[in-house]
């Protein structure tokens, strides 16, 4: 019965939390606050809620995140999350009763008897109405009977302030057929980019121009470098060849001795004149570098193997030697050499402040170009046509439909884009530049398909009650976010943390 009874209020309860959610209410004073109760986890005005409301309210919240996540559910992660749902719930209960109260909505005596009579659970073994089983059920739930009623009350008025606002959620047919087009309706635009920013290539700084960044935008500097802190600060490096002959792990010495004669024999042979790389490409066994001609390229301390390492940075640049390490025997040659180098800030503060300063010209050189396609627009052209006069290329999209994001592949999110193309004829082009994440675009309509008729029939009823449902949640969102912010401003809405901190 306990069961039955919660789950016929959720749908009140769930509606209201769908469309509100929030976080925790805390009242801090203004005006004449209440005073605050030592027993109640929640006070709305008149109304209190102490700590058994709060945990029946609670445990079926938690049942139905139960039911929704199934094993995913995860009561300790949760804790903060229920706690916080069911304070809302509690708040927002009250407040839609005491709403309903003041538009003259009632709860008759008779209305609140005829539902206990009614209930099977009340009932004896003969289907008459059982004031024991009444009477234990409500001192256990709710403390006594007089608490059950008070609160059935406050939910019977705000089942009727729902039934209500239901009545003033109206969507015609009309609309409902407007939003069903407007949901799959599609379209292909054509659209011109003006790519990322990257430094304009061939850039010379004006040198007062760049003096005058390094004095004035320092500290944008100064995060630059530190950004790239190690590409200042380079180890000693070794641009290393080698050919590598593998030792199996469980080589006799002949075997060592067989293996290690190979690799002297091709140190030999690369003495003697033969191209170190194409012998790497028909001798080694290293599967990376072997296509490389052996070449590793720079590496620093702690990339290579002891044994490796400490050869690579012993010899000297273009001499041959053999090592052995625990993959078998190497050929090496010390390519080229960096020393260690660290290159503070004052040495490259000027080579930053240019690729910045190249990198404005670069965008200035973009909004100038997408303003002259724009200006095009203005004068008549078509944005294919401008684009062509200008010898630039256009990107064409496949078919799109309208999403929150404005995605477009190959462009990215652009929602201003795309609500202007949707609002496009075929062929007529927006003398709008979009700033679209790191870009500047401009766009045409290309061709727009619209749903049938059978596709839209099919779908109208179904997309009118969305939005009727969606007015609904709109309608007692507005109510309910109305009475809070009265309710905290006046001192009236409070929530004590403090005795609910333990659960």
């Amino acid at each position: 019965m306990l069961k039955m009874l919660r789950k016929g209020q959720r749908w009140v309860t769930g509606l209201f939390i769908a469309a509100i959610g929030g976080v925790f209410v805390f009242f801090i004073g203004l005006g004449a606050p209440l005073q605050r109760s030592a027993t109640a986890v929640v006070q709305v005005g008149a109304d209190e809620f102490g700590y058994r409301e709060f945990s029946r309210v609670r445990a079926d919240r938690e049942s139905d995140y139960r039911q929704q996540l199934g094993g995913d559910f995860d009561a300790r992660k949760m804790k903060d999350t229920l706690d916080q749902v069911a304070i809302n719930s509690l708040v927002d209960q009250a407040i839609m009763a005491q709403v309903a109260s003041e538009l003259g909505l009632t709860v008759a005596k008779a209305e609140i008897e005829r539902f206990i009579l009614s209930a099977n659970f009340f009932q004896n073994q003969d289907g008459k109405f059982d004031p024991k089983q009444f009477d234990d059920w409500a001192e256990f739930e709710f403390g006594n009977q007089s608490s059950f009623v008070k609160q059935q009350r406050a939910y019977m008025l705000s089942r009727k302030l729902v039934q209500m606002l239901n009545g003033l959620a109206r969507v015609s047919e009309g609309e409902a057929r407007q939003a069903v087009i407007a949901a799959r309706e599609e379209i292909t635009v054509a659209y011109l980019v003006f790519g990322s920013p990257t430094p304009l290539a061939g850039f010379v700084p004006d040198p007062a121009e760049l003096q005058a960044f390094l004095t004035t935008r320092g500290e944008e500097l100064r995060s630059l470098y530190d950004s790239r802190s190690s590409t200042y600060d380079v180890p000693e490096q070794v641009q290393a060849r080698h050919i590598l002959f593998q030792l199996p792990a469980d080589a006799d010495d002949a075997k060592t001795e067989e293996v290690r004669l190979a690799a002297q024999a091709a140190v030999d042979r690369i003495e003697a004149g033969e191209d170190m790389a194409k012998l790497a490409r028909e001798l080694s066994d290293d599967p990376g570098s072997k296509s490389q001609g052996g070449d590793l390229g720079f590496v620093g301390r702690g990339q290579m193997v002891a044994e490796f390492e400490e050869a690579a940075f012993s010899q000297e640049i273009g001499k041959l030697g053999l090592t052995k390490t625990g993959y078998g025997f190497h050929a090496i040659r010390v390519e080229d050499r960096r020393d260690a180098e660290v290159r503070s800030f004052e040495q490259v503060q000027a080579e930053l402040a240019t690729e910045l300063l190249a990198i404005e010209a670069s965008q200035a050189s973009a909004v100038a170009a997408a303003e002259d396609i724009s200006e095009a627009i203005r004068g008549g052209q078509s944005l294919e046509e401008a684009a062509r006069a200008a010898n630039l290329s256009l990107e064409r999209s496949g078919r799109l439909r309208r999403r929150p994001d404005g995605y477009v592949p190959e462009l990215g999110a652009a929602q201003d884009l795309m609500a202007v193309a949707f609002s496009l004829e075929p062929g007529q082009s927006s003398p709008r530049v979009f700033e679209v994440e790191d870009k500047l675009a401009l766009v045409q309509l290309v061709e727009r398909f619209e749903p049938t008729e059978d596709v839209v029939d099919a779908a109208v009823e179904q997309e009118r009650q969305r939005l009727v449902n969606g007015k609904r949640q709109a309608y007692l969102s507005t109510w309910i976010s109305q009475r809070r912010n009265e309710l905290a401003e006046n001192g009236e809405l409070i929530v004590n943390l403090e005795l609910i901190s333990g659960t």
